[in-house]
């Protein structure tokens, strides 16, 4: 490529004194009105499909926003070619950037969103992410009889903290998909583990230490259209990487702390791009890696997960449109929310692909999040403006949105296995479910919503129902007891946590048949017969 590419450069009539410049093609054709940004400034392109911005070359990168009825050219069969990378941060110099799109019929098709793969090369993530993860990518395929498939990981592809010390990194992290064969569309979002940890804090740090991302994976936030939903995604990490005194890994300059935070310039950029959506009916879809939204301990919606004047600042922007959904990771477990102040938005925190960061996996074989979802995916089906989703499973057929407790069997194996009596007396903040009254039914749904239904019925007599904060059984038996037995220890980082969208009933007999039925927002019936007593292990 070199210096000779590096200086050609169009002066095709308004082009002038703009340092970056170049045509989107379809074919031969030029492609007008396509938004060419570099993060800061956005321009349209002619009729000829020409484009030219003057840039302060700042973020290192040009990208345009992906038109309606097209897709871009691929590279390694999953990695979106809409942006390019600057050739030298100096404006005076002029480089053209060219771009190739093809037709497509995507007005429906489905969208598999992720969170939090982690791959780190450890505890045999890498052959886990191969078990489990890249065969339902061809299963999804499948599943969609000719439909497109496009993906999205919600950040945290790596692990900062093992890119030196695993080597595996943002590199790696690509080859791994190409050398397994990772074949469908990727958008990826940046998460905290996505920054470079060997930049030290500063006034710099946050721009610096995603450097690596800017340059190897894509722009740290972006939009595209996918048949005729916008999608617009963000970098709401403010990564500081204080030195707070402590003693910290190879490669890794700070404590690796961060703020979750949308910087000026991204919303700024936000408006410019929005503004370009003159239908207010067109759904609008905002991926980011931490939530802007939290469910309190009461059930209820609560704006303060990012500082609150970014994450309200950002819900500003998108008042005017009609629907809003926004996905999101970082948390490793499930929960939907519904901002009073905001009713045209939802948020899905999505639980995490690589679930208790592979741990469960390695341990115990039962692949499990830290509320006891399985580790997955959220899938979602587009047909034109409508939208529906359902959480799946990589580990279990069917997708199975539940999962039932006769509490009888549960109380009986915290009151007898040694390990689980060991950890309910060193941790006495542990729910201790050797304690539970008699014939209690449990169930975990996974994916709830407000407005699900949730019926327990005994002997086809419904039960009294109560949504209640507890932990999920399975996950104390996949990583709590199993850590313990090695450890004699249960670090709180992957520890089960009190989940929100777990449910309790009480039968009148221990012995009698239990149904559970769930239905979600879309009328699907999900349907358990229990027969117990039943046995609980993993």
């Amino acid at each position: 490529m070199g210096l000779t590419l590096l200086l050609v450069w169009f002066s095709f009539g308004f082009a002038g004194a703009q340092n970056v410049t170049g045509r989107i093609v379809c074919g031969s054709k030029g492609v007008a009105g396509v938004a060419v940004s570099d993060g800061y400034e956005l321009v349209l392109t002619d009729r000829d499909g020409r484009y030219a911005l003057q840039s302060d070359k700042r973020n290192g990168y040009v990208f345009y926003t992906l038109p309606k009825g097209y897709e871009p050219e691929m590279k390694d069969g999953f990695s979106p070619q809409f942006w390019s990378r600057l050739f030298t941060p100096d404006k005076n110099v002029k480089e053209v950037h060219d771009f190739c799109l093809r037709r497509v019929r995507n007005n429906k098709y489905n969208f598999l969103i992720g969170a939090d793969t982690h791959l780190a090369n450890r505890v045999e993530d890498l052959n886990q992410f191969q078990r489990w993860f890249i065969p339902n990518l061809e299963k999804e395929r499948l599943a969609a009889k000719g439909r497109p498939v496009y993906t999205m990981l919600l950040g945290d592809l790596t692990w900062d903290i093992y890119w030196t010390q695993n080597s595996y990194n943002l590199h790696d992290f690509l080859e791994t998909c190409k050398t397994m064969g990772y074949h469908l569309p990727l958008w990826p979002v940046i998460g905290n583990h996505d920054n470079d940890p060997s930049v030290p804090g500063g006034p710099e740090t946050d721009f610096l230490s995603s450097a690596p991302w800017r340059d190897m994976i894509s722009p740290n936030y972006y939009s595209f259209n996918l048949g005729k939903i916008h999608i617009v995604v963000l970098d709401d990490i403010y990564y500081k990487n204080e030195d707070t005194g402590g003693t910290y890994a190879q490669g890794v300059a700070g404590s690796r702390n961060y703020d979750g935070f949308i910087t000026e310039e991204q919303l700024a950029w936000l408006r410019k791009d929005l503004s370009l959506i003159k239908d207010k009916k067109t759904p609008i879809i905002v991926a980011l890696h931490i939530p802007v939204t939290r469910l309190s301990n009461d059930f209820e919606t609560v704006t303060d997960k990012m500082a609150s004047h970014s994450t309200l600042r950002l819900l500003d922007e998108l008042k005017a449109f009609r629907t809003v959904h926004v996905v999101s990771g970082h948390t490793h477990y499930n929960y939907t929310t519904h901002p009073r102040e905001y009713p045209n938005t939802t948020e899905h925190n999505i639980a995490a692909v690589c679930a208790t960061w592979w741990n469960t996996g390695h341990l115990t074989g039962s692949h499990l999040c830290k509320d006891g979802s399985p580790g997955g995916y959220s899938l979602w089906e587009v047909k034109g403006r409508k939208l529906r989703w359902q959480y799946h499973s990589m580990a279990e057929n069917g997708h199975p949105q539940m999962r039932v407790y006769d509490m009888n069997a549960v109380r009986d194996f915290y009151l007898s296995d040694p390990a689980m009596k060991a950890i309910v007396k060193k941790y006495p903040e542990r729910t201790n479910y050797g304690l539970v009254d008699d014939n209690l039914i449990y169930v975990n749904v996974f994916s709830y919503d407000d407005d699900w239904k949730v019926e327990i019925l005994e002997n086809g007599r419904p039960l009294k129902v109560e949504r209640i904060r507890d932990e999920d059984p399975a996950h104390t038996l996949a990583y709590d007891r199993a850590i313990y037995q090695i450890k004699h220890k249960v670090g709180a980082g992957s520890a089960t946590n009190r989940t929100l969208h777990l449910f309790k009933a009480q039968a009148s007999e221990a012995t009698t048949p239990v149904t559970v039925r769930v239905t979600d927002s879309f009328g699907q019936v999900y349907e358990e017969n229990l027969q117990r007593p039943k046995a609980f292990h993993l």
